[in-house]
């Protein structure tokens, strides 16, 4: 933790949802994975060092100062874009129809070039990739996702209030379209869930303070990304504002990750303490998971097709453009090194194997495990 003296010592706790998983090497990022299987989350410690998390904190909160003045421009030009295409448009308070590329809006990530390299420290890269796919992609970059302290104090019943849901594509009630705005295309995939991890979503938490119950660590249900109800469902009989049985909240280490399977019920919580927790959530996913279907709302539009300017792209290190190439202008996203070389091997493993005798074969006679312990993926 930042040493700050003014600090409640209520944020002061011992231990992390990281405590137990073993440190360094593939024992460690096996640690997360276990954890993710099972509980649907894990946090990874102090991805961004304790004497760094300051000045991180502090480039970020001048990049969302930065992204203001950037998105009034973006609104405007949203605007004129719309009156082109129908002059007879009124404005009100609602959001306009997101431009495609180039008139995408900016990225979070390109005010916020000090935050952006720790996206690819190689933890968390590896679990993605271990837990998604060899070719993953940050769909979404969110820095204003702080949480800040509450005006009043706060009632027995509203720290008993929750906000249950599911994160994109597992939210049932994500910015659905209508009538008026058809447009708003964010989906959901249909019930009963497939038992697959879609995507990861994460928060990165910068401080002054560690995460805890006291400042707002995220609720969570253990378990929950394997029911295949959902806290939003509409015939699941499940009170998405009130506690649920197991619940808790998450602590951590200023400085460190938390990750999560999509499909976990979780809430956002009170920050009861005077200080604003500064957070920033970003969203990794495979190559295959569309990011144009979700929306950010950030000015007035819903859609995540955002860009990266190439001077942009091009500071950049190779690590963190693997990331982010599919938002970057005139950059193809190519299928990463991993997954093209797992390609031509099953090409010539089919030469290979042409004439061959299939009659050992039992269809549905091999378990996941059995094949993971086959491949040497089994802990």
């Amino acid at each position: 933790m930042s040493e700050h003296s003014e600090l409640d010592e209520r944020l002061r706790l011992p231990y992390s949802i990281g405590t137990g998983i073993p440190r360094g090497g593939d024992a460690e990022i096996e640690g997360y994975l276990h954890s993710l299987r099972i509980q649907g989350f894990c946090v990874v410690e102090r991805v961004i060092p304790e004497d760094r998390v300051d000045a991180v904190r502090e480039s970020v909160h001048v990049g969302r100062r930065q992204l203001q003045t950037v998105r009034e421009a973006e609104k405007e030009r949203r605007q004129a874009l719309e009156r082109d295409r129908n002059p007879e448009v009124e404005f009100g308070d609602g959001p306009v129809r997101p431009p495609l590329p180039p008139d995408a809006e900016l990225s979070d990530v390109a005010c916020n070039g000090t935050f952006a390299e720790y996206l690819a420290e190689p933890r968390v890269v590896r679990v993605a990739r271990a837990a998604l796919d060899p070719h993953v992609r940050i769909l979404q970059t969110e820095v204003n996702k702080s949480s800040r302290p509450a005006e009043q104090p706060l009632s027995e019943e509203q720290l008993r209030r929750r906000a249950w849901h599911s994160d994109w594509p597992h939210d049932l009630t994500a910015y659905g379209p209508s009538d008026e705005e058809p447009w708003k295309h964010c989906g959901a995939i249909a019930q009963p869930f497939p038992d697959v991890c879609m995507a990861l979503s994460t928060i990165w938490y910068l401080g002054p303070e560690d995460v805890t119950p006291f400042n707002g660590g995220t609720w969570i249900v253990p378990g929950s990304h394997k029911d295949p109800r959902n806290p939003r469902g509409p015939a699941d009989g499940i009170d998405e504002h009130a506690p649920i049985p197991g619940e808790f909240q998450v602590s951590a280490p200023a400085g460190s990750v938390f990750m999560q399977d999509t499909r976990i019920w979780h809430s956002g919580a009170t920050n009861q303490s005077e200080h604003e927790r500064t957070a920033v959530v970003c969203r990794y996913a495979p190559w295959w998971l569309s990011g144009n279907e979700f929306g950010n709302l950030h000015s007035g539009g819903h859609t995540l097709r955002t860009s990266v300017p190439r001077d942009v792209y091009d500071r950049f290190s190779p690590e963190l453009q693997l990331l982010y190439r599919h938002l970057a202008e005139g950059v193809e996203d190519v299928l990463q090194a991993e997954n093209q070389e797992k390609a031509q091997r099953a090409r010539a493993q089919r030469e290979a194997d042409r004439g061959g005798d299939n009659s050992h074969l039992v269809v549905g006679g091999m378990s996941r495990e059995e094949w993971e312990r086959n491949h040497g993926r089994a802990p």
